[in-house]
C-alpha cells in the first residue's frame, strides 16, 4: 500500500515537472517564433514605407504613372490610390 501511495506521488510529481517543462519549451518557441514574425513584418513595413516615399517623390517630380510602375513594380491604380491619400493628407 505505501508502495502504491509513493509511486502515485512519484508520478503526479514527474507529470507535473513535464507538463512545466513542456510549458516553458513551448512558450519560448512561441516567443522566438513571434520576435521572428514581428521582425518579419517590420522590414516588410519599412521596404513599403521606402517604396510609397520614392512614389511621391516621382509624382512630386511630374513623373508619369506608367514610368513609376515601371519603376517600383507598383499598378497604376495602386498609384493613383497613394496620389489620391497624398491629397487628402494635404
Amino acid at each position: 500500500r505505501h508502495n502504491i501511495l509513493k509511486y502515485n506521488s512519484e508520478m503526479a510529481y514527474a507529470r507535473e515537472e513535464g507538463i512545466q517543462e513542456g510549458f516553458e519549451e513551448g512558450h519560448q518557441e512561441g516567443f522566438e517564433e513571434g520576435i521572428e514574425q514581428g521582425i518579419e513584418q517590420g522590414i516588410e513595413k519599412g521596404i513599403e514605407d521606402k517604396s510609397k516615399e520614392v512614389i511621391i517623390n516621382m509624382l512630386n517630380e511630374g513623373i508619369d504613372y506608367n514610368l513609376i510602375s515601371k519603376v517600383t513594380g507598383k499598378t497604376t491604380d495602386e498609384i493613383k490610390e497613394i496620389e489620391k491619400s497624398l491629397r487628402k493628407n494635404n
